[in-house]
């Protein structure tokens, strides 16, 4: 005598399968729907943009002999700057932007001491690939570098 179907193995494998891949497929429309993409540009053609102006001002810095060197420090980060006499202990802004997460990235608005030295930074507790973007207050010129952290050594930002 036979077994009746539902209790056989083979017809709840056969039907396993197709709702395993149902199951998976709604897991990743979740995923996809409550995460956010912080990788993806929304406007190519105006990030171009933005692109091509950014190379006129690092070519500015370059032109003024602009060079500065970031260093760690016991709290936080140093900036060293070689500027021009006439742009000396100006304020600068500093923009830190994290390689894949937007909600670490950091602002900064900082004064030099009395030794021409930039700190920044002490808030700073995330490890990984950064951006660095340093410019003045009326973005005339502007350097730019990645950066690994925690720095161990000085690094040099030349902008390129």
């Amino acid at each position: 005598m036979q077994q009746v179907w539902y209790k056989q193995f083979w017809p709840w494998f056969l039907i396993a399968l197709p709702m395993a891949a149902v199951v998976a497929s709604l897991f990743t429309f979740y995923i996809a729907a409550t995460t956010n993409n912080d990788m993806v540009v929304e406007s190519y053609y105006k990030k171009g943009k933005a692109i091509n102006a950014d190379l006129s001002l690092i070519e500015k810095a370059e032109q003024l002999g602009i060079k500065a060197a970031v260093s760690p420090a016991n709290n936080g980060l140093v900036l060293d700057m070689v500027l021009p006499d006439s742009l000396k202990n100006q304020p600068l802004k500093i923009e830190l932007a994290h390689k894949t997460l937007a909600k670490n990235d950091r602002s900064y608005v900082v004064t030099a001491d009395a030794n021409g030295r930039y700190r920044f930074g002490d808030d700073l507790n995330e490890s990984g690939r950064w951006f660095i973007r340093i410019s003045p207050m009326d973005d005339s010129w502007r350097l730019q570098e990645a950066l690994q952290l925690p720095l161990y050594n000085a690094e040099e930002i030349d902008g390129k």
